[in-house]
């Protein structure tokens, strides 16, 4: 029974090629099971015919079968199912009103043209509707004729006993219920272990895609840290050569303030200081003074300004703030980068206080990164060029552009510059994660949006919105 059984299975898939579909296969198995059951259906008939001495009639149902093996033996060689099920369709369709016609009329043949409906319920289950009704037409039609020509003598006329034509109708009713229950038991069960292959691929599927969302999350955190440290070290380095001017001024000065008081003790263990030399010490002591003072305000302002905004990045906290004023902290801690370019970078910042209730250290690392952005590629090593900053005020967000007169964005990148790994400069060190880290802080932890401004001729421009209270945010 199990290699019946695998037979068959084996047989019905004859004509499935690697790139059909689920429902061409399961087409397939329909139309080799109809064949099948057709064709044993045929030879019973044909035998019975042949032995109540219907050989002559004998010969259309064994033409079915000879005709469907043949048909099949195509179908594996060729794959061409479209041919074969048209001719599948037209035998089952034709043939039992010819046999109907050799034996005698409806009542002589048990009424065996009923055997043509599977051929309408094959094209339902191959073909489209209007294909459909095509056979149907012409199912119809050879009914109508075989109405009014029954019984007319197209071949010998021949008795048929009338035990012989109740076998007929006995067997056709059971053959033709037999075949329509296997068919569709076959189909709908397949139709149900299809569903259920579905809803468990689907299943497969979602939790797949959970998991790829849980990694792509991880990854895109892992990749917001990395970029905080990134802008980390930025800031230090900066910070760290900014500091270094002013203390190295202030060192000086104090150098002034050593020389001058070794001088001025030298004199006076002489006694021979006097009102000139106290006056000039005196004047060198008040410049000294106010280049120390000056350079040690500097110097504490920017150690301010990176302790604030070292703290920002490396926290999520909400807090108010003043957005003008805290650009400008920004730009201190970052002014280096452009010293080592001729790119100058200019505030244009608007009258009104912008008062925010954001996440500063996002913003912070937000226009770090588009300030990098434009050294690294709106401009060559050498070229000169200009970054301007602006700001805004409407009525439930601050606007700020980041604009450059640089060589401004590719129309082939300009689409999709926001996505992960997109970049012009990909052999020459940029990995395309920085605006698309951008636009992840300032739309997830700013709730604001970022655009590239597609009308902006002169370079680049890049358009930032951000709600004045996050809390109100969308």
């Amino acid at each position: 029974m199990f290699k019946i059984n695998s037979f068959l299975i084996s047989l019905s898939h004859i004509g499935d090629k690697a790139d059909n579909t689920a429902e061409e296969r399961l087409q397939h198995s329909f139309l080799i099971y109809m064949g099948l059951l057709m064709s044993t259906g045929g030879i019973f008939w044909g035998t019975i015919c042949y032995w109540a001495g219907l050989q002559t009639q004998s010969l259309i149902p064994f033409a079915y079968a000879v005709i469907t093996t043949i048909n099949f033996f195509y179908l594996y060689y060729s794959k061409d199912f479209v041919l074969v099920q048209s001719v599948q369709i037209l035998i089952s369709l034709l043939l039992p009103f010819f046999f109907q016609f050799a034996i005698g009329g409806f009542v002589a043949s048990g009424g065996v043209v009923w055997w043509s409906i599977l051929s309408i319920l094959a094209g339902f289950a191959f073909q489209h509707r209007k294909t459909t009704f095509k056979w149907f037409l012409i199912y119809l039609i050879l009914v109508i004729v075989s109405a009014v020509y029954d019984g007319a003598e197209i071949f010998v006329k021949v008795e048929v006993p009338e035990h012989i034509s109740i076998l007929f109708f006995a067997m056709n009713i059971t053959w033709i219920s037999i075949i329509i229950y296997t068919l569709f038991y076959y189909f709908v069960d397949s139709e149900r272990k299809h569903r259920i292959s579905l809803e468990v691929s689907e299943k497969k599927l979602k939790i797949a895609l959970k998991e790829n969302q849980e990694y792509l999350q991880i990854t895109q955190n892992q990749l917001i840290e990395s970029e905080k440290m990134s802008a980390l070290g930025n800031l230090v380095a900066g910070v760290a050569h900014e500091v270094n001017t002013p203390l190295g001024i202030s060192i000086t000065a104090a150098s002034i303030f050593e020389s001058k008081i070794k001088e001025l003790r030298s004199l006076i263990e002489d006694n021979s200081l006097s009102k000139n030399a106290l006056d000039q010490a005196l004047d060198s002591f008040e410049e000294a003074d106010t280049i120390l003072v000056k350079n040690l305000n500097r110097a504490a302002v920017l150690m301010k300004n990176f302790k604030q905004i070292s703290v920002d990045q490396s926290s999520e906290d909400v807090r108010h703030f003043e957005l003008n004023s805290y650009i400008k902290e920004v730009v201190s801690t970052i002014q280096n980068e452009f010293k080592h370019r001729s790119v100058t970078l200019r505030l244009e910042l608007c009258e009104e206080e912008l008062q925010m209730y954001s996440n500063p250290g996002a913003f912070s690392q937000v226009l770090v990164n588009m300030l990098q952005n434009a050294l690294f590629h709106a401009f060559d090593a050498q070229e000169r060029g200009e970054v301007v900053i602006r700001t805004q005020a409407f009525e439930d967000y601050a606007m700020i552009c980041v604009n450059d007169d640089g060589k401004g964005v590719r129309e082939d990148i300009a689409e999709s510059i926001f996505e992960p790994f997109v970049t012009s400069k990909r052999h020459e060190g940029g990995t395309g994660l920085g605006l698309s880290i951008t636009h992840n802080l300032v739309f997830q932890l700013l709730g604001g949006s970022v655009a590239l401004d597609n009308e902006y001729k002169n370079g680049s421009s890049f358009i930032i919105k951000i709600p004045y209270d996050i809390a109100l945010k969308e």
